[in-house]
């Protein structure tokens, strides 16, 4: 038969430990309801009352045949690592860009963990974030980047006081291509490539029956057009 009374060391124990915070006639009741629920000793109770409180009883107050159940609750609350644990998943880098920027950093960073938890439409919509503040900030702004109404309107709506949309973005740039000469083939196959997420970003944004798929975000080549925006902020920075 298992042994039902309380050891008075370990009670002594959680007395003095548990002074000023819980009360010395809450402390046996308590332990007593952990038993009955659990079926367990109150040995093994006291143990599992001192973890409810972030607390983690000696063993040398337990038998050792009641060590092992101390032992796993004491693991949990230091969180040692286990076997049992699953490791983190790595991160699939589906877009990578070479910036110094670092909230650019953080959006290609939230579309690889967004592509690796198979969360497509974010990943969709993000990319045509991210697409969109490379045009306006990294591609147009940088090559029409004096203060004029006609530079600055190339990819800043005055009225609504930001960028332009996705849309107007890309019409814009494609009509400029020939101030790109001789990168002005890559405007030109960047525009066509981005094309395929502003009609599919819209349509997802606004329709609750449109739900991505991995096929369908990875035919768009998200990677081509970066490497070709990489091509062109590069001219850019040197002209």
């Amino acid at each position: 038969m298992r042994k039902t009374e309380l050891d008075p060391r370990i009670f002594e124990w959680l007395k003095e430990r548990f002074k000023g915070r819980i009360s010395e006639t809450t402390i046996r009741p308590a332990i007593s309801r952990i038993a009955r629920k659990d079926s367990s000793t109150l040995n093994e109770a006291a143990a599992k009352f001192a973890q409810k409180h972030h607390e983690s009883l000696p063993r040398r107050f337990l038998r050792p045949r009641h060590k092992e159940a101390v032992v796993e609750i004491g693991t949990e609350k230091v969180k040692h690592p286990s076997s049992r644990i699953k490791s983190k998943s790595k991160i699939i880098e589906f877009a990578k860009y070479d910036t110094n920027d670092e909230w650019l950093k953080a959006h290609i960073e939230e579309i690889n963990k967004a592509y690796t938890c198979k969360c497509y439409t974010a990943t969709f919509t993000l990319c045509r974030k991210v697409l969109e503040n490379l045009i306006a900030i990294h591609i147009l702004a940088k090559k029409y980047h004096e203060n004029t109404t006609e530079h600055r309107q190339k990819y800043f709506d005055f009225n609504k006081k930001r960028n332009l949309d996705f849309n107007r973005l890309l019409k814009n740039l494609r009509k400029s291509s020939d101030d790109f000469i001789p990168k002005n083939n890559i405007v030109s196959r960047m525009c066509e490539l981005a094309e395929g997420f502003k009609e599919k970003s819209n349509e997802m944004t606004h329709s609750l029956y449109h739900i991505a798929t991995k096929k369908e975000l990875e035919e768009k080549d998200f990677q081509q057009i970066l490497n070709l925006v990489a091509e062109l902020e590069k001219s850019l920075n040197s002209s």
